[in-house]
């Protein structure tokens, strides 16, 4: 082994403190890095989720718009229906009371093209 000065021992003292310093001022610099890409991520996820929450309004308002479109169509329709029961009502309170009598007819004089039968 060698034996060093004690100026040599101070001099690697010296380069292992700056050594040290430059791997402090890079640790420094990367934390700083590592905020600012952790700060970015989440404004990004932030941004994220107002785009979630404003695709979501816009879901709801038009299952909303939906929903009451597809409501008044029901209502329409079952005012529309009402009216039909109410004609078919009055249609078969008409024809409660009504007869209906076919005659069977057969005359000789006349054929079924209202023609009389009696060829001369």
């Amino acid at each position: 082994m060698n034996a060093q000065s004690p100026q040599e021992v101070l001099d690697a003292v010296r380069r292992l403190e700056a050594d040290l310093d430059s791997i402090r001022a890079r640790a420094r610099e990367r934390e700083r890095d590592l905020r600012d890409l952790r700060a970015g991520i989440a404004a990004d996820a932030a941004r994220e989720w107002e785009q979630i929450v404003e695709d979501m309004e816009r879901l709801v308002e038009l299952i909303g718009t939906s929903w009451e479109s597809t409501h008044r169509q029901i209502a329409a329709l079952a005012t529309e229906v009402a009216g039909l029961r109410s004609f078919a009502e009055e249609a078969a309170s008409g024809l409660r009371g009504a007869k209906l009598e076919f005659r069977f007819d057969p005359s000789p004089a006349t054929s079924p093209n209202g023609m009389g039968s009696d060829r001369r």
